[in-house]
């Protein structure tokens, strides 16, 4: 890494917004414990910045790795810092898949961020239950295609991938509290998606327009969606 390394003591961040559950705070004492007694060596700052000055690379190019990655919008943002939670998401599993395409709502970032304009379809953690009643299937399916394929064509991905032996085990466990400790760092702008309570982006309406000339079929039902969009979403917001 091109220094000397130093230890890291993996501790849960105080100013997070998640809400930590009181034994997963004792957990994380035993784990600094475990650090230390182990002698592993990961160096947090160089992470930070790797993870953060490196170009994001297209979703679709993403390995099956693990490890820390940060969540780029379609203007080359960083707006969420992240880890792979099992042995089943690697990078591309959990970016490519879930966060990409997942549903709204349950912590799958690039599809709740872009849940917006011709976008749109209804989530009832986030929206009026009067806008279910008005949008059809076909529409909501349409508008879901639409901004699947937006968040590929325009957003992106960095990441670090963390060895096995870099930290104690159970793996997965030490690389959440590593994700902590990478989310204290960053400013407020790297953090304004977290949670699954944060409110989508206006739509982008330019790519939005551009791409629909290449995927017409979904134009029909997206205007719909969009309709009922401003009705019930950014009317009730006014």
């Amino acid at each position: 890494m091109g220094r000397p390394l130093r230890l890291l003591h993996v501790q849960l961040c105080a100013s997070c917004r998640l809400t930590i559950h009181s034994s997963r705070r004792r957990f994380a004492a035993r784990l600094n414990s475990s650090v230390r007694q182990q002698g592993e060596i990961v160096d947090t700052r160089s992470i930070f910045e790797r993870l953060t000055r490196s170009e994001p690379v297209n979703l679709a190019d993403l390995p099956e790795e693990f490890g820390i990655y940060a969540l780029w919008d379609h203007e080359r943002h960083i707006r969420y810092i992240g880890s792979t939670p099992k042995a089943t998401e690697g990078f591309r599993t959990r970016i490519y898949s879930k966060h990409a395409t997942g549903s709204e709502g349950r912590s799958h970032k690039f599809t709740q961020a872009y849940c917006t304009g011709r976008m749109w379809r209804y989530c009832k953690k986030l929206d009026d239950p009067a806008a279910a009643r008005e949008q059809s299937i076909a529409d909501a399916d349409a508008a879901k295609k639409l901004r699947n394929a937006f968040i590929r064509k325009y957003c992106g991905a960095s990441y670090v991938s963390i060895p096995r032996r870099s930290l104690p085990e159970p793996y997965f466990v030490s690389l959440t509290s590593l994700e902590f400790q990478l989310q204290a760092m960053a400013p407020s702008s790297m953090r304004l998606w977290e949670g699954i309570g944060f409110r989508p982006l206006p739509e982008p309406t330019p790519l939005v327009d551009r791409l629909l000339a290449d995927l017409p079929h979904f134009a029909v039902g997206a205007e719909r969606q969009h309709a009922i969009y401003k009705a019930h979403v950014l009317g009730a917001a006014a």
